[in-house]
């Protein structure tokens, strides 16, 4: 049985987990639909200017967010381990790894390409490789959402 005071800790870590899903949620869909195709458009000595003030100012706001995310998908195994939610925990976990994982392996290669100047191809395989992590990122959030509203069915929440 866990604590009301355990559910409360478990409640606030899922609320964080959702709101940084979320967060990220909305930063891949405005890079899928709108900054990624939109690199295409400018091209000159620019590009390199603007590809960088883009990088830097966009990982203020990614880096939290996907480290919170991944913090707060380890807890969710920890918590949940032996529990009835724990199928979703390792699913919203999981789904973390891969997202680190294209980020880091095609999504961070594709950006230095970028960053020594413009070019179709790699900001085509850029958009392309991105809707994986589109699609998991909306995944990411469903999955979230519905652990979120498993464990607050099972505990009762609000009393």
């Amino acid at each position: 049985m866990i604590s009301e005071q355990t559910s409360s800790s478990i409640l606030i870590f899922l609320i964080v987990q959702l709101i940084a899903t979320c967060g990220m949620l909305g930063v891949i869909w405005f890079v899928q639909v709108v900054t990624y195709p939109q690199f295409a458009e400018i091209s000159g000595p620019e590009f390199i200017s603007y590809h960088q003030h883009y990088s830097n100012r966009v990982t203020w706001i990614v880096a939290p967010l996907m480290l919170i995310e991944l913090g707060t998908s380890f807890l969710g195994l920890i918590y949940f381990r032996g529990s009835p939610l724990f199928p979703l925990a390792l699913a919203g976990f999981l789904i973390v790894i891969v997202l680190w994982g294209l980020t880091a392996f095609v999504q961070v290669p594709q950006h230095s390409r970028l960053s020594y100047g413009h070019s179709i191809e790699t900001i085509r395989d850029l958009v392309k490789g991105n809707r994986a992590r589109t699609v998991l990122w909306t995944v990411k959030t469903v999955v979230t959402a519905m652990l979120l509203y498993r464990f607050v069915l099972s505990t009762g929440f609000p009393k």
